[in-house]
């Protein structure tokens, strides 16, 4: 198990910092998908498929879509909230918005970033920090409620991490977000829910960015 942490680790943190030292672009979507792959290819090794991971076909869709809806309501709240903390209280700078700022008044730009949204950020990110890492990192520190706790902690401060490009404010709100859905993940083991919350957010922010309703920088 340690091994298989170790493995995905090396893949992500190699493509996050070699990419950019080539002048390669989307290296963050880039190293994500090539750790999510790997983490997968280490599970189906030992045995477990996607169910293990929480991406069983669901048995109830409706209420797999109306749960999605909600995750990604508290996630969004939970995001306004590490927003006002990072800015008002700890008096830090706004988010970087980075290269997605570029999708302000430019639809193609926008359809690119939805499309990795959905994607990478939705998809992968979910199977990787939640499905994968959360996964791990309990079964690592036992059994017990306060070992699925401290699982869904430490996967939400490494989350935040990987977007440090996105500045400290950044890492809190996504921290913050990372840890709504761990503790989702965590009660439900359903990661479609978790998926469909991602992908709402990130739409919502992407088309306010778009329309100029969010500062860039």
């Amino acid at each position: 198990m340690i091994r298989q942490l170790l493995i995905v680790a090396c893949v992500f943190i190699a493509a996050f910092v070699t990419l950019p030292m080539l002048g390669l672009p989307l290296a963050g979507p880039v190293a994500v998908v090539l750790a999510a792959v790997t983490a997968v290819v280490c599970l189906h090794r030992q045995g477990e498929g996607w169910a293990a991971l929480g991406l069983a076909r669901p048995a109830r869709p409706v209420r797999t879509l109306a749960a999605g809806l909600g995750i990604a309501v508290v996630g969004y709240l939970a995001a306004i909230a590490a927003t006002v903390v990072a800015t008002q209280v700890l008096g830090w700078p706004p988010m970087v918005s980075g290269k997605v700022g570029a999708v302000q008044g430019n639809l193609p730009a926008l359809l690119g970033m939805l499309a990795i949204a959905w994607t990478t950020a939705a998809i992968g990110e979910e199977l990787l920090f939640r499905g994968f890492l959360q996964g791990r990192l309990q079964r690592l520190f036992g059994a017990g409620r306060g070992a699925g706790l401290l699982a869904a902690l430490v996967q939400a401060g490494l989350f935040g991490l990987a977007h440090v490009y996105q500045g400290p404010t950044g890492i809190l709100v996504t921290g913050s977000l990372g840890l709504v859905f761990g503790l989702f993940y965590l009660r439900s083991r359903n990661l479609w829910t978790l998926v469909l919350a991602h992908g709402l957010i990130d739409t919502l922010s992407l088309v306010a960015l778009y329309a100029g309703k969010l500062p860039t920088q």
